[in-house]
């Protein structure tokens, strides 16, 4: 356990540095072995190629030589051979010129090389060959040469492979020392980048310490960058802007209802202290119980709002997808609200247009589009016209509710869906300003978008379009 909280405390400055030195170490490591490979390659090429270069060049003299002198311009250029590069350890054996083997330098080191190639058996090919008392390595060649009708001669060459095993020792040390200094410099760079990389984070930690629901004002710093963590730090602001916004919305929410339960309570308790204040007729009673029913009529009806959108946020509230035909409710909701616009003189008139239909929840669009007519026809002065229209696309389906009533100023559409938002000249109308944000729920539950276009003294007009159900088709 005390481990494990250990490894969790580790910030991320060391594990970027911790990683940093482990790439880097594995890389270095890779570069390493593939420069000790290839500069191996090159130095053994160059050693075969020296062989090669220097049997071709004896098998010349030996085929240029006069039967009589044939040997003898050999060996000295052997012995000329041996001493420029006897200290590279280079050992020439000769077999089958004279009366046996011959060797140079002749010396017990040379004597074992020459053992050693009796029994290696070369052929054409370059070989490297291992002394078996000292573990030394030569690489060896060796070529045959017809110096007479049943005489053959055999040259076979070796070169020490000391000085190329040192000048890779050498090698290797020097990049490993440089490897070493490079990696410390490296992590260090890294560790400095890392602290200067994530200071954007460290402040936006200290940043959002000094968060509080009482002070959403503060936002993280951005570098200007426009980096990844430019892009955090702006996604992180944008939703502290939406969390401010709702903080402040809940605060208005909680506010505006305080103020809507309070009036309907406020004037209950009044109607029972005035009832209360001295005997009276029943009749009187009766009048004072009928109005405490209407003000509890609408207290419960402004909870039931109030719990029907706390539902909705919360995605408690079931939505069904059913085929919903809207010409046909429109047709009953019409129905419904003409005697009313008779009783006032309105002109309501219904446009039905190309059949339209859509998947939804029949009793939630059925609200959306009584809430609608209901304010129509709530804020057109009576002789007005209210005029509901349906169109169908085959994609959409568009309904229009206009009305030539009071209109609405443009300060205040933005904020016409919000809750308990009411504008001035509504204000002494009765509702509770949560119609609209409901029928702003119900369209949104419907993958729709509800739209308003007003001036005021000129009317509004409520431009709702739902997705159409093509399993339906119009006529």
């Amino acid at each position: 356990m005390c481990c494990a909280s250990r490894r969790r405390r580790v910030g991320l400055r060391p594990r970027l540095a911790a990683w940093t030195a482990s790439v880097l170490s594995v890389s270095l490591l890779t570069g390493f072995a593939w420069a000790h490979a290839n500069l191996r390659i090159v130095l053994q090429s160059r050693n075969d190629l020296f062989l090669t270069n220097k049997l071709t060049e004896l098998a010349t003299l030996l085929k240029e030589e006069s039967s009589d002198d044939q040997g003898a311009s050999l060996l000295a250029e052997i012995r000329r051979e041996v001493a420029a590069y006897g200290d590279q350890g280079l050992v020439i054996v000769v077999r089958g010129m004279g009366d046996g083997d011959w060797t140079a330098p002749w010396d017990d080191v040379a004597r074992g090389v020459a053992e050693r190639l009796a029994a290696a058996g070369l052929g054409e090919s370059v070989e490297t060959i291992v002394l078996p008392q000292t573990g030394v390595r030569y690489r060896a060649a060796e070529r045959k040469l017809v110096a007479g009708e049943d005489r053959t001669i055999t040259l076979q060459l070796a070169l020490s492979l000391a000085e190329t095993e040192a000048a890779l020792g050498h090698f290797d040390r020097r990049m490993a020392a440089g490897g070493l200094a490079f990696l410390a410099l490296a992590v260090a760079g890294g560790w400095l980048l890392s602290r200067q990389a994530l200071r954007p984070v460290a402040e936006s930690i200290a940043t959002a310490r000094r968060l509080n629901p009482k002070d959403l004002a503060a936002r993280l710093p951005l570098s200007g960058a426009d980096d990844e963590l430019d892009q955090l730090a702006a996604t992180i602001n944008q939703l502290l802007d939406r969390l401010a916004e709702y903080h402040e919305q809940i605060i208005r929410f909680t506010a505006d209802a305080s103020h809507e339960l309070r009036g309907p309570l406020a004037a209950m308790r009044a109607a029972v202290e005035v009832t209360l204040q001295q005997a009276r007729a029943d009749d009187e009673y009766r009048d004072a119980l009928g109005a405490l029913d209407e003000q509890c009529e609408h207290l419960g009806s402004l909870v039931n709002r109030l719990l029907l959108l706390a539902k909705a946020d919360a995605g408690q509230v079931a939505v069904r997808h059913d085929a919903v035909d809207l010409a046909t409710m429109i047709d009953e909701i019409v129905d419904l609200y003409r005697p009313l616009a008779e009783e006032r003189g309105l002109r309501l008139v219904w446009e039905r247009g190309t059949e339209a239909a859509t998947r939804g929840d029949a009793t939630w669009l059925r609200q959306l589009i009584v809430n609608l007519v209901d304010n129509a026809v709530k804020f057109t002065s009576d002789g007005g016209d209210v005029s509901i229209r349906l169109q169908s696309d085959g994609r959409h389906a568009r309904l229009v509710v206009s009305d030539t009533g009071v209109g609405i100023s443009a300060e205040h559409l933005p904020h016409l869906f919000e809750r308990f938002y009411r504008v001035d000249v509504a204000r002494s109308a009765t509702g509770h300003g949560l119609g609209l944000s409901i029928c702003h729920w119900i369209v949104e539950a419907h993958a729709g978008t509800i739209e308003v276009e007003s001036r005021l003294g000129h009317g509004s007009s409520f431009v709702v379009t739902l997705p159409a159900d093509v399993d339906q088709p119009t006529k």
